[in-house]
């Protein structure tokens, strides 16, 4: 008897609000995104039970963290394109917006760039100190004073490959991007902006700190406008066009009602095409 073949593997770029999830990663006895995304794909048969583990997910976001560009990657009997319109059916506030095949040894975590953006409102910020305090995070640092401890802990060296500052309505827009980032990393360098902006925090001290020479005590910025835009692994994904976009659409400005980040991200959300930011030189 011939052995059965294996499902072919997808990748899947996915987005998803935040908003009454808490967390990404699946937890006993609570609602996160992972976990409905792989209970409903079970249920409609797009994950096989004996290829659950073999689901993957290149980042997991805090809670309240938003995404427009996560990846996950499963083997599944159906198609591609089929997989992915089971997950435009699972929950409102989640959606795939393209598909790729992949080997079956396929690993999301082990990314070319991770693009993350922060949203900062702008009145009364200078916009030229962010832009400067900015660029002194960019290259390779000691983050330990940028991410949360672990045990056992983990190296704490890491590079940010760019850091800008740009405007967007009335915004002042954060995009990191760098190949991986620790626990917390984005929000303690925003807390930290936040703190040289109030003069709590001394630009001497952050570049001590960068260096490994000082540690520093920084708070966590809010994760509501936080935004994971993209992780890129250089697959050609095949686009869907939108589904639902109007029961989705409605969701959306009921969730993002009371967010200070409402109307920037419910565009984004709605176009499932944010901007890529602009050189650091232009308004």
């Amino acid at each position: 008897m011939s052995e059965a073949r294996s499902s072919p593997t997808f990748a899947f770029r996915i987005g998803y609000l935040a908003d009454g999830f808490q967390g990404y990663a699946r937890q006993p006895g609570a609602t996160t995104v992972e976990g409905t995304i792989r209970a409903g794909l079970r249920r409609r048969g797009a994950l096989a039970p004996e290829d659950d583990a073999r689901f993957r997910t290149a980042s997991r976001t805090d809670r309240g963290v938003h995404a427009l560009g996560n990846v996950v990657s499963f083997p599944t009997r159906l198609s591609g394109h089929a997989a992915a319109r089971v997950l435009n059916t699972l929950d409102p506030r989640i959606f795939c917006a393209g598909y790729a095949p992949v080997p079956p040894t396929f690993q999301p975590r082990h990314a070319r760039e991770r693009w993350y953006r922060y949203l900062e409102p702008k009145e009364g910020r200078r916009r030229a100190d962010w832009e400067r305090w900015a660029a002194l995070m960019e290259g390779e640092h000691d983050l330990s004073s940028f991410s949360r401890r672990d045990d056992p802990p983990r190296p704490t060296r890491g590079r940010v490959t760019s850091f800008r500052v740009s405007e967007e309505g009335p915004f002042l827009v954060l995009d990191l991007r760098a190949p991986s980032f620790q626990w917390n990393q984005v929000r303690k360098m925003v807390g930290a902006l936040e703190l040289l902006e109030h003069g709590r925090l001394d630009e001497a001290d952050l570049r001590q700190a960068l260096v490994g020479g000082r540690a520093l005590s920084l708070p966590l910025a809010p994760p509501d406008a936080l935004v994971l835009m993209e992780v890129d692994h250089g697959l050609p994904f095949t686009p869907l066009a939108p589904d639902g976009a109007s029961q989705r659409r409605r969701f959306l400005e009921g969730a993002l009602r009371e967010a200070r980040t409402r109307e920037t991200l419910l565009g984004w959300f709605q176009s499932r095409a944010p901007p890529e930011p602009g050189p650091m030189s232009e308004p």
